[in-house]
Order: C-alpha cells, then structure tokens, then sequence
C-alpha cells in the first residue's frame, strides 16, 4: 500500500513543532517522534552556517561532533542538550507559535517564532523558516532553515559564539558542551 506524503509530511511537522512546543511539558525533554527520520545522505542547510554551504550527514558528524556526542550525550538525545542550553540563559525560552505548515508530496515547510525571556527581563525573538524533503521512503532528504541574522547574532551572543563564519558542527559542539551531561 502506498504511504500517504501529504499525511506523513503533516504528522512529521506536527512531531517536529510540538517536540519544541511542549518540551517543558514533557519534562525538559525535545523529540520529533517516530517519523521524523535521518536519511543516510541527508543534506542539512541554513545560510548563516558554513558560509550556506549545504553538508551532508557525513560533513555534519565529524570527529570533533563525535567526541562531544560521546561525552555529552551518550544516550544518543543530541535534541535536548541544545535546548537546555537555551533554558540555562532563558527558562521560559519554547516554541511560542501555533503549528501551522504547508505540506505537500515533496515535504513541508513551515514558520516557527521561538522566545525566551534573559535575566534582566528582556525578551528574544527568532523566526525560522524551514524547508524539509523527504526521501522515496518518507526520511529526511534535505533540511534548509533561514532566520533573520540581526536575531541569530543576538542569541549567538547570549551564549558567547560569534556568528560570523560560524560551522555548524561548533555550533554543535558548543551546545552539546554547554547542554549535555558528562559521559
């Protein structure tokens, strides 16, 4: 029997928004659920890491991002750590956004706006678009995600990375680091 793409990329976006949603609710922990899967040759995208080369999975897991995954995330949960690096900063910080996506046979794309408040009661915005394809088998293929870059570079800021020229395995690393446990 053939798989429903429209029904599997809008179960797939809904996993994907309510693991960021409602991450508090389930105790401070982030999953996309059980669609939401890694094709071997996945392509991830966003043109404020690498320059807005694409990477594949392969350029994404490197040595260093291995390492860090082993030490500070030996469960395998590289989702959550980010998160609890943002909460350190911002306790409140969540996906603020009703769902809402445009899901086709190709994939989906969608428009999320996260937001936390800092110490000192001033509250960050950031809005991403994303773009994500899926393969013949329903995995991820490709996953291309904009933000406005004046919003990056002031969360960049408030965990202490300089966006400019920034890798998206540093960025990984940092998070992992800063998020994760000690192995």
């Amino acid at each position: 029997m053939p798989i429903d793409r429209v029904a599997l990329h809008e179960k797939i976006a809904f996993d994907k928004w309510e693991g960021y949603a409602k991450a508090v609710e389930r105790d401070r922990r982030v999953t996309f659920g059980d669609k939401f899967i890694w094709a071997p040759n996945s392509v991830m995208m966003s043109p404020l890491f690498n320059d807005g080369v694409p990477q594949t999975a392969t350029d994404m897991f490197s040595d260093e991002v291995a390492k860090a995954i082993e030490k500070y995330a030996p469960d395998g949960d590289i989702l959550t750590p980010e998160w609890r690096m943002w909460w350190k900063h911002m306790p409140d910080y969540r996906l603020v956004s009703p769902f809402a996506c445009v899901a086709g046979e190709w994939g989906f794309s969608s428009c999320d706006t996260y937001a936390g408040t800092l110490a000192d009661g001033t509250v960050l915005e950031l809005r991403e678009w994303d773009y994500i394809w899926t393969n013949e088998d329903g995995q991820i293929a490709r996953w291309d995600w904009f933000v406005d870059s004046a919003d990056w570079a002031r969360l960049m800021a408030v965990i202490g990375l300089d966006p400019r020229g920034l890798r998206g395995q540093d960025y990984t690393v940092h998070f992992l680091r800063e998020g994760g446990v000690e192995g």
